[in-house]
């Protein structure tokens, strides 16, 4: 009797370790009385395309609406926001710099309870942001987010862009090239 137990046991402890990571994902909610349904392709790059297109409506109520109220947003560049009201405010900035703006879904992966895609950005900055003065020099830059979901609402957000080929095309900052002098350190 003694060995099935043992066997029981081992089996109850297996059943255990395979089941965890889909806990602690969160492709069961905090509740495990309310089960988070998995998230398909369909719905991910819905997400995707929802999350561009209120980003390109310079709508940030709509895009607030995606994300969980204790959100957080890694920017890349910049502070993170943390909640949703800090989030709102970091929209409205970057929205009032980059008025016309406009990004183009390129591609969207789907890993468990995570969305990420990368897109295409083209856009002028006409404010001052983060301590760079307004170009009139229009830009193209690429960028890749990562949206962590709680039950189908953005919980976390990583987002990576290249501002340092936009900060380049506006004139901002100097173009490094092979042919450029190194400066010895002094």
């Amino acid at each position: 009797m003694s060995r099935f137990m043992s066997r029981v046991f081992g089996l109850a402890l297996l059943l255990a370790v395979i089941a965890s990571p889909l806990l602690v994902r969160g492709t069961v909610a905090q509740d495990a009385a309310t089960p988070c349904p998995a998230l398909t392709e369909e719905e991910g790059t819905a997400l995707a395309t929802a999350y561009i297109a209120a980003w390109n409506a310079k709508d940030t109520a709509a895009l607030v609406a995606l994300h969980t109220p204790n959100t957080l947003r890694h920017w890349g560049i910049g502070v993170d926001s943390e909640g949703a009201d800090e989030l709102a405010a970091s929209l409205d900035a970057f929205f009032a710099a980059f008025p016309g703006a406009h990004a183009t879904l390129d591609q969207v992966w789907i890993a468990g309870d995570t969305v990420i895609f990368r897109y295409i950005s083209l856009g002028i900055q006409e404010e001052d942001y983060m301590g760079f003065p307004a170009s009139q020099e229009t830009t193209t830059f690429t960028g890749i987010t990562v949206l962590r979901l709680d039950c189908g609402l953005v919980a976390e957000t990583w987002a990576e862009a290249d501002h340092l080929g936009r900060l380049q095309q506006q004139g901002a900052i100097p173009v490094a090239s092979p042919e450029a002098e190194a400066t010895p350190a002094g």
